[in-house]
């Protein structure tokens, strides 16, 4: 007898179930019903575990972010062009190389695509979750670096440059879902994340010599890109 399975297992259970569905079919055309065969749970336990099809949807985003001790670890950091660096640095290599290498990950990029093309609305419910969790974090680093002499003030607001960062790390995933990407960039997967930290960056307002300096020292670290390519 298989064993049994406690409340967090079935919820992840559910999610699992849940998020190749809804890549594939897109949210409206998925029902409770398919959801609940394919995970071999009864429509009522989706619903104890989920109020409705949307805020099961927005858990599929959110609750991989709330599990990650990644996540907790840089949010915890306290707020400094080092600390900026590297949320900077997990933003770049998750969408480069976790979304092109992970099924799953691959599976939530294309949901986002089939959110944006439907009304929208899940995907604000999304976004506004994604606020919350790191435009304080990202933000505070941000004024840091400024105020410590390693960002120079411009016309870029700190949440508008996390959401522009975003903005440009999604479709340079969405390039590369098919796994091989559709753009012929002129440079390595590692060079790439590398260009695009530093294009965030200087983008932000960071100082070059700053810049440099991180990427120079242990606070700039590369493991996460040795360990996916």
């Amino acid at each position: 007898m298989a064993p049994r399975l406690d409340s967090s297992a079935r919820r992840t259970l559910i999610l699992d179930a849940a998020l190749p569905l809804f890549a594939r079919k897109g949210f409206a055309a998925t029902t409770t019903k398919e959801i609940a065969q394919a995970a071999g749970v009864s429509e009522a336990l989706i619903f104890k575990h989920f109020p409705s099809k949307a805020s099961l949807y927005e858990a599929i985003f959110l609750s991989c972010i709330d599990n990650d001790p990644e996540y907790a670890r840089l949010v915890a950091l306290p707020p400094s062009a080092a600390t900026l660096v590297q949320i900077v640095q997990a933003l770049v290599s998750y969408f480069l190389f976790e979304v092109p290498a992970v099924p799953e990950e691959r599976a939530r990029q294309r949901l986002v695509l089939y959110g944006l093309l439907e009304d929208g609305e899940l995907m604000r419910r999304v976004y506004d979750g994604l606020h919350e969790r790191f435009h304080p974090a990202f933000t505070a680093s941000v004024h840091a670096a400024e105020v410590g002499g390693d960002l120079a003030g411009g016309p870029v607001e700190a949440g508008t440059g996390m959401w522009m960062a975003d903005h440009l790390c999604t479709m340079m995933a969405a390039v590369c879902l098919s796994e091989r990407s559709l753009i012929a960039y002129s440079c390595d997967r590692r060079d790439l994340a590398r260009q695009a930290i530093w294009f965030i960056l200087r983008g932000l307002g960071m100082r070059e010599e700053a810049i440099a300096a991180q990427e120079g020292s242990d606070r700039f670290p590369h493991a996460p890109f040795d360990a996916l390519l």
